[in-house]
């Protein structure tokens, strides 16, 4: 009983706080309209809440078939390999409140290891022809509930010594890193440079994790291992580089700078 109460109370939470609409969506047989969309700006798992409870209203839905959505991650991932679909049946297991008042309803759990981040839930309909529209959409800040720690940097791969006689030469960095909050953690692992006369740009040049071996320099994706392709030109000074790599995760928390020196002969 305690928690069909506490899913009531979500229902009526999430349906407090609606985006109005007023434009038609109109087939070449089918007729309806979009009234409203509940809304969130964020929400936060913890241990009694972790469902979000999406839900959709249409001023009429003689003409509908079908209410589903998509979650996608920051990463543009689709959550749920299976569709979620939202009901006008009155069922709390579903999250619907009243049946048949219009208002299509889901629960959705929203699991601890998912990364923190922006979340967007994108609303499609199928009509009574078969046609599907994609009618709505938000977006919404997700917090999995656990405590950020930075990421880190474990080790750093360079070459020491590069000779440039007539060439360019080309040759690759990479960077080995951790994050106890889960690898997806990261949003970004990036680089600064130092030229031999102390000069800087301020310029960062990020590394990749996405397995493009032929544009990056990176042979495995989401291993941890982020690398770039760099060259080094005849023109380019002679001396030491100094190379500061630098990891960041979602949260905005940085890892200690860890750096590399570069000898250009």
């Amino acid at each position: 009983m305690k928690k069909i109460l506490l899913l009531f109370f979500l229902i009526l939470t999430f349906q407090g706080c609606v985006k109005k609409f007023d434009t038609p969506v109109e087939t070449k047989q089918a007729v309806y309209q979009v009234a409203a969309v509940a809304t969130f700006a964020s929400f936060a798992h913890t241990l009694t809440d972790s469902i979000i409870n999406p839900s959709i209203e249409f001023t009429s839905t003689a003409d509908i078939n079908k209410v589903w959505i998509e979650i996608l991650s920051p990463e543009n991932i689709k959550i749920s390999a299976g569709v979620i679909y939202l009901s006008d049946n009155g069922s709390v297991s579903s999250g619907d409140a009243v049946k048949g008042d219009k208002i299509y309803s889901a629960l959705v759990l929203m699991k601890d290891q998912y990364i923190n981040g922006f979340y967007s839930i994108n609303y499609f309909v199928e009509d009574n022809t078969g046609t599907i529209k994609k009618v709505a959409a938000q977006t919404f800040l997700f917090d999995n509930g656990k405590s950020n720690v930075a990421p880190q940097i474990l080790s750093i791969s360079t070459p020491d010594t590069i000779e440039v006689i007539n060439d360019p030469v080309d040759f690759i960095v990479t960077a080995s890193v951790s994050d106890s909050n889960g690898i997806n953690d990261i949003k970004e692992v990036y680089f600064s440079t130092v030229r031999p006369d102390q000069t800087s740009s301020g310029a960062t040049t990020s590394l990749y994790d996405d397995g493009n071996f032929s544009q990056h320099g990176d042979a495995s994706a989401g291993d941890g291992i982020y690398s770039r392709a760099l060259s080094i030109e005849t023109t380019n000074q002679k001396g030491t580089y100094r190379f500061g790599f630098t990891a960041k995760d979602r949260g905005g928390l940085l890892s200690p700078v860890v750096y590399k020196y570069i000898v250009v002969k």
